[in-house]
């Protein structure tokens, strides 16, 4: 046999592996994606998502009736879309909650329905299912706390779909705000009887407003001290006025503010806090700014009368 015989018949032969080998691939297994599929195994998952060694965070305003929430969506993970619907049970639990952060309560099974049943499915041809529903009422709730809900995934319809372990469960943390929350600018003017050379903070300096109660608020000066105190200007420097703030009291039912002192109460140097009842005093539920009038007393200042009147504007910004 010469050498270009020899050459020829070995290369025929390493097509002829190369061949079959490749043929050998081509079978169901490979074309189905049961097994070589890049990021899944070759295996069916069903998820959340949303899922997380920490609670999603949940901002909700508190107030009576029901707030209807749409909170996770389920997935299935494979090359294909859905073949058939896939059922997914759901159960509350608890003990998530607690193993995730200790510091939150448990939400009362009294406060929330759940109109679709602890469940969701995903539709025959999709990937993820529909959001899965809540309805919770917050009217009870302590604005102080923060709650906890969690939910897993305790079957799915789908035969031989997994579900992986740190994918089954997630946990809410929901912190309450009351309508009057959030972050504003404040402007206006301000008279100091007892010395000329304060006056308001310019431009404007930022507020927020945080929940104490389902209708009550401190105020936050988010400009220079970053506590409950009212930033001033000090003959064109930096200042305020020290252990005075302010904490406001709205009526919900009409949106004024109805009552108004400083957290220092009693204070060492006497300073409290009063709305002007001249004022207007009131969130608009449109703008959500608010209009407010109020007075800083200091009697071993100036007796009886007020010592500093505020007249001002708080323009609603953002959430907080």
């Amino acid at each position: 046999m010469n050498k270009i015989n020899m050459n020829l018949k070995l290369t025929a032969f390493i097509l002829l592996v190369a061949t079959a080998f490749t043929s050998c691939l081509k079978d169901k297994g490979a074309e189905n994606g049961t097994y070589g599929m890049s990021g899944f195994a070759g295996g069916e998952f069903v998820s959340l998502p949303l899922a997380a060694s920490n609670a999603n965070p949940l901002a909700l305003e508190s107030k009576n009736g029901a707030q209807s929430l749409s909170l996770f969506q389920a997935a299935y993970e494979f090359e294909t879309a859905a073949s058939e619907d896939i059922k997914i049970t759901l159960i509350k639990d608890d003990p998530a909650v607690t193993a995730t952060d200790a510091t939150l309560t448990l939400l009362p099974a009294s406060v929330v329905t759940f109109p679709a049943g602890l469940g969701v499915t995903i539709a025959k041809g999709q990937r993820v299912s529909a959001n899965f529903k809540m309805d919770i009422n917050t009217g009870t709730l302590d604005p102080l706390k923060s709650y906890g809900i969690a939910f897993t995934i305790s079957a799915v319809s789908k035969s031989g779909a997994s579900i992986p372990k740190n994918l089954k469960t997630v946990v809410y943390k929901i912190a309450l705000k009351n309508k009057y929350d959030g972050v504003y600018k404040v402007t206006g003017s301000l008279v100091d009887i007892a010395n000329g050379a304060l006056g308001p903070w310019m431009p404007y300096w930022t507020a927020n407003l945080e929940t104490t109660g389902p209708s009550s608020v401190a105020v936050r000066d988010m400009t220079y001290t970053g506590g409950i105190y009212h930033p001033i200007m000090s003959g064109g420097a930096a200042s305020y006025y020290g252990t005075f703030g302010m904490l406001v009291d709205f009526d919900p039912a009409t949106n004024k503010a109805v009552g108004m002192v400083s957290p220092y109460e009693p204070a060492p140097n006497t300073r409290t806090a009063r709305l002007d009842p001249t004022g207007t005093n009131s969130w608009n539920p449109t703008t959500r700014n608010i209009t407010i009038r109020y007075f800083m007393y200091q009697p071993s200042v100036t007796g009886a009368d007020p010592r500093v009147t505020f007249d001002e504007t708080w323009t609603y910004v953002k959430s907080r």
